[in-house]
């Protein structure tokens, strides 16, 4: 997730810019109580107001940014690691000389960043029904990684950023102008890391990690323990694999899956309509994610083909969520090279079903098949072609551009 976070950081972004909710004379600048005083003190004051669309936006913002920084606070005492895949679990980290590792730091992090996202999702209604516009300086954003409520140099945006590889491009004054179809946008992400929380909290991955955690104690306890120098990091790495590999056993929490199942739906239901709107905007003033006819504040190009290659991305995961294509597992299909009867008709893996009614989550039995066999159905498989075109339109940066278009 390394740039996850840095368009987290951006989504948020415009809570640093917005007028409209300061309906109190003697209220400071928002911009300022962001600049100075953090997410928190900002999320407190927007909050007391009466919501317009645009605090509304700007509300959400500050929420689903407060996850994110809620994350990154859990992993700074707790955690001085990194895992892939996680939202806030890449992200480089300044050292915690008093870190104190916690087992339960998945856990923490990911029911934290749930009640912020659920806060976001609230927020937002009145400016997916509204129409406004946002300026967002981003030298106003910071996270407070170490939870003292100072603003330190690494934690601000653009430190944030240039150590996620993110840089914006040399004449970026600094300002993005978010306007509405941007709250379509903000609300897709609200999901989509709704989404990947319940994820892994359906895992149920402490008991894992306590019991490799308790493991690693007993085996220093013992004596000095031996590298064979094989891999970089190899003790850590090895620690991780094995807490990966315990939590993946047994069934996760259907209610946790079902629900990760919602929010992904409504990422794609957000996004679409996100793209739709955009594509009706005539304006061009310094735009987060442009149509064809827009220039990016940071000088990204979106072309009419990428936008197009992108919503094919966008039906095929929506129609795999409903089951309606399927995806290809490794065991079952013709032989490569073969030629396809008349009458085949393909077989591969029902996710949608499978997330509505988990079973077994063991890498060795979905390996050898056990644990997929239930999910096995004839039908259409997915168009894993939309991804490829995709991934030509956009070269080397089609990840990137994943993470960016949502």
């Amino acid at each position: 997730m390394r740039i996850l976070s840095t368009f987290a950081l951006a989504a948020l972004l415009a809570a640093s810019g917005c007028n409209g909710a300061a309906s109190q004379a003697d209220q400071e600048p928002w911009q300022d109580v962001l600049a100075e005083k953090g997410l928190a003190a900002t999320e407190a004051q927007l909050s007391e107001g009466e919501q317009t669309e645009e605090t509304a936006f700007v509300l959400g913002g500050v929420r689903f940014l407060r996850a994110v920084e809620h994350i990154l606070q859990v992993r700074y005492a707790t955690y001085q690691g990194t895992l892939p895949f996680i939202p806030g679990m890449r992200n480089p980290l300044p050292p915690n000389p008093d870190s104190r590792f916690d087992p339960a730091f998945l856990e923490t992090a990911m029911t934290g960043a749930l009640t912020y996202l659920s806060g976001a999702e609230d927020a937002l209604g009145p400016a997916l029904d509204g129409t406004f516009a946002v300026e967002v300086p981003l030298d106003a954003l910071w996270f407070d990684f170490n939870a003292d409520g100072t603003r330190q140099d690494h934690e601000g945006v653009l430190a944030v950023m240039a150590g996620l590889n993110a840089e914006a491009d040399d004449g970026f004054d600094g300002v993005v102008r978010f306007d509405t179809a941007d709250a379509e946008w903000l609300a897709a992400y609200v999901h989509v890391l709704s989404g990947m929380a319940e994820m892994v909290l359906a895992a149920d991955p402490t008991p894992a990690i306590q019991t490799v955690s308790e493991g690693r104690a007993a085996l220093e306890a013992a004596g000095p323990t031996v590298s064979l120098g094989l891999i970089d990091n190899e003790d850590s790495w090895i620690d991780t694999a094995a807490s990966v590999l315990l939590t993946l056993r047994g069934v996760p929490d259907a209610t946790r899956t079902q629900a990760a199942h919602r929010h992904f739906k409504a990422m794609v239901e957000h996004n679409t309509r996100f793209w739709s709107e955009v594509a009706e905007e005539e304006d061009d003033d310094r735009e987060w994610l442009p149509n064809p006819d827009q220039a990016s504040a940071f000088g990204v190009e979106v072309t009419a083909e990428t936008a197009e290659e992108w919503q094919s991305v966008l039906a095929e995961i929506d129609a795999i969520l409903d089951g309606e294509a399927l995806v290809p597992y490794w065991r079952i299909g013709l032989p490569l090279g073969s030629e396809v009867p008349e009458a085949y008709v393909p077989v591969g893996l029902n996710i949608g079903a499978w997330m509505q009614s988990p079973g077994e989550m063991d890498p060795v039995l979905w390996i050898q098949g056990a644990a997929a066999a239930p999910y096995l159905e004839e039908g259409r498989m997915a168009d894993l072609d939309a991804w490829r075109r995709f991934t030509r339109m956009t070269g080397g940066d089609s990840l990137l551009f994943a993470v960016w278009l949502n």
